[in-house]
């Protein structure tokens, strides 16, 4: 008997279909004896099987009728996955799927699926459609900046229309999914904003306001030693001596306390602390 070999793209997640084992010269009878020598160990659905390591999020996703697409299916390759959403993102070959759980997202045209879990550029149109357009351009921003895809691919894929247009000239430079969101809020209360801006003697910083006020965005991750804090501080204290304005905003703020951030930064926006003083004339 054969032992089976398949690509990892061809069987993502440890599911793949037998249109793919067909396709690679597989016999229905080379099938029967992997099933019984436990090389395909699973059955989620009819035309697919499971090898013996297979991920819990691809194998629900083919037994609920699909195959994993949109935020799911991206953050298997570190893009970015907006807070709270536990939902599972699946594509039909045809119609909604109806399954607690499980979100039923669409492309728009798209290949009838024959592996378990949706090519990046296949999976980003769907992820468009899904989300609104803060954590869109999050996923956006993740997938360049995590080399998933090229800001070139994303034009060209996403490009075409009107919806994936707007998103894309929102995008830009960013450190993280937190990020993302702070700058997408502050260009919306209709702020000039600058990402990842280098400054001299101090290095990279998230985003500036105007031109002298900084914000420093947390991640939910952000800085839990204390190297890093001790950094951050020199930062903080070399910036204040070049006479820039800085606020830190961690992510919990972002998430649960946003009101109170925008009602802080808008204050400082309308006293001009965002702009360096202007000298005046002594005539």
């Amino acid at each position: 008997m054969k032992s089976i070999e398949l690509p990892p793209e061809l069987c993502p997640g440890g599911v793949v279909s037998t249109t793919v084992l067909r396709s690679l010269g597989s016999s229905y009878q080379d099938i029967r004896e992997w099933v019984a020598a436990g090389q395909l160990v699973g059955h989620p659905r009819k035309g697919w099987w499971e090898l013996p390591d297979t991920e819990a999020e691809v194998v629900r996703a083919v037994h609920a009728g699909g195959v994993l697409t949109c935020v799911s299916a991206l953050a298997r390759l570190g893009a970015y996955r907006p807070f709270g959403d536990t939902e599972l993102h699946v594509r039909a070959r045809r119609g909604p799927i109806v399954a607690r759980g499980v979100r039923s997202c669409s492309p728009g045209r798209a290949p009838a699926p024959i592996v378990a879990v949706d090519e990046p550029l296949v999976a980003v149109r769907a992820a468009i459609r899904c989300l609104d357009v803060e954590n869109a351009v999050a996923v956006l921003d993740s997938m360049v900046r995590n080399r998933i895809a090229t800001t070139e691919d994303l034009r060209q894929e996403l490009g075409g229309g009107s919806r994936g247009r707007d998103l894309l000239r929102r995008c830009s430079r960013a450190d993280s999914g937190t990020e993302s969101l702070v700058r997408v809020r502050l260009r919306g209360l209709n702020l000039k904003v600058r990402s990842q801006v280098c400054i001299d003697g101090v290095g990279r910083v998230d985003l500036v306001v105007g031109e002298r006020l900084v914000i420093e965005v947390d991640s939910r991750a952000h800085h839990t030693d204390l190297a890093n804090y001790r950094s951050d501080r020199v930062r903080d204290r070399r910036l204040a001596e070049l006479g820039y304005r800085e606020l830190r905003v961690t992510w919990e703020e972002v998430m649960f306390g946003w009101e109170e951030v925008e009602r802080q930064i808008l204050a400082m926006v309308h006293r001009g602390d965002h702009y360096w003083p202007r000298r005046r004339s002594l005539g």
